[in-house]
């Protein structure tokens, strides 16, 4: 990981790139039953399971409050078209649900979780 020196000087720009960020919020729409939303979200996970195993997402995880705020995605681009363009298929966002925004974030190179490696404890 890149930081700052102790002195305050920031990091190299040879160390760090820009990313997009996605910050999933509630959407207006509600589902209409258990069983919608139980769809809507297996099919809002089977999105973001593609994009993982096709490395387009570096870091993705819920929000476990009870805000308007639900999650954060981290896509492997630095543009926002890009990222929306990957996102687009997403039901819950199509059906209002969750709505995702998108915006530039300047990060370390390199940043990740790699699928298929264990879990420290």
């Amino acid at each position: 990981m890149t930081f700052p020196s102790e002195a305050g000087d920031p990091p190299p720009p040879s160390t760090m790139r820009t990313y997009v960020v996605g910050l999933l919020y509630e959407g207006p729409n509600r589902a209409s039953s258990p069983e919608e939303a139980a769809a809507l979200q297996r099919g809002h996970l089977a999105v973001i399971g593609r994009l993982g195993r096709e490395g387009k997402i570096l870091v993705v995880g819920p929000f476990r409050d009870d805000g308007s705020l639900r999650g954060l995605t981290v896509f492997d681009t630095d543009s926002i078209e890009q990222a929306k363009e990957w996102f687009a298929g997403d039901p819950a966002v199509q059906a209002g649900v969750f709505r995702m925004e998108f915006r530039p974030w300047y990060g370390a190179k390199g940043i990740g979780i790699h699928a298929g490696r264990p879990a420290e404890e």
